[in-house]
């Protein structure tokens, strides 16, 4: 029959538990700890910092810069440009050099 501090357990989303997560990792010291770091923190009366949503807008077709390069424009007359590079050879043969003994 498992215990109420059983690994078996799976927790939903949402519901992270600190104090269970320490004690599961560094044992029982490790609960003593987390548990009176989160009462210090509930005692500070901080709000949990919200998580801005980031947006990035990209293009809809992808560029291969394999074979075209990749063009950087800086301002309006200005640009950084990278030509595409030649192909190496990924199994190039390495010598190995002996000792001498």
């Amino acid at each position: 029959m498992p215990g109420p501090d059983d690994d078996a357990e799976i927790e939903p989303l949402g519901m992270f538990d600190p104090v269970r997560t320490a004690r599961r990792r560094h044992g029982a010291a490790g609960a003593i700890v987390a548990a009176g770091m989160f009462g210090l923190d509930q005692a500070l009366g901080r709000k949990p910092k919200e998580e801005v949503p980031i947006v990035v807008a990209a293009s809809d077709k992808p560029v291969d810069i394999d074979h075209e390069g990749i063009t950087v424009p800086v301002d309006e007359q200005m640009s950084i440009v990278a030509p595409p590079q030649p192909r190496s050879d990924p199994l190039a043969s390495r010598r190995r050099r002996r000792r001498r003994r």
